[in-house]
């Protein structure tokens, strides 16, 4: 596996592991009828916007490659979209999504150690995310990295269902 940033002709690939992702790893935490909803057509135009946005280095998408060729996990990064954090800083880890065939074969780790070495050498000191409070996967898999929740949360309303997430934040030692 490696880990590169993203390019234009990734979007689609992209796109397809965030459905896939969030429809296997937010079952029971998200409503079915949403998740079944999704498509990575949906999703294509948005990742095409996301990835003309890339701002190197403080600003892009990682994605992680498996030796097929296959983009297999994603990252984004930019600087803190929160009020009450500087931006010149505090980057933020936007999302982390692997296909699921890829969870725990270390890709997850890989792919966040490039978003911290990267949001690191963008001239940053701490790295936040936001996270799904009841996403207990996902919990353990930023407190196993040493990210810790900071006390902050906030809902997020996705216009038919409201959910909870937790700030979670890094030095970047």
């Amino acid at each position: 596996m490696e880990v590169r940033p993203a390019t234009g002709a990734d979007a689609l690939a992209i796109a397809t592991v965030h459905v896939h992702s969030w429809q296997a790893a937010y079952r029971g935490l998200l409503p079915q009828s949403y998740l079944d909803g999704l498509h990575p057509l949906g999703r294509l135009d948005g990742w095409k916007d996301i990835l003309d946005a890339t701002r190197w280095p403080t600003t892009g998408t990682l994605v992680l490659v498996a030796d097929t060729g296959d983009v297999i996990g994603f990252a984004g990064l930019s600087p803190t979209r929160d009020d009450d954090q500087d931006q010149r800083s505090v980057g933020e880890l936007q999302t982390l999504y692997l296909a699921p065939a890829a969870w725990r074969l270390g890709g997850g780790s890989m792919l966040l150690q490039a978003v911290q070495s990267h949001l690191r050498g963008a001239g940053f000191t701490v790295a936040t995310a936001w996270v799904l409070e009841t996403n207990a996967r996902a919990r353990t898999f930023y407190e196993h990295h040493h990210w810790r929740p900071d006390g902050t949360s906030k809902p997020h309303d996705w216009g038919t269902f409201v959910v909870t997430d937790v700030r979670y934040r890094v030095t970047l030692g």
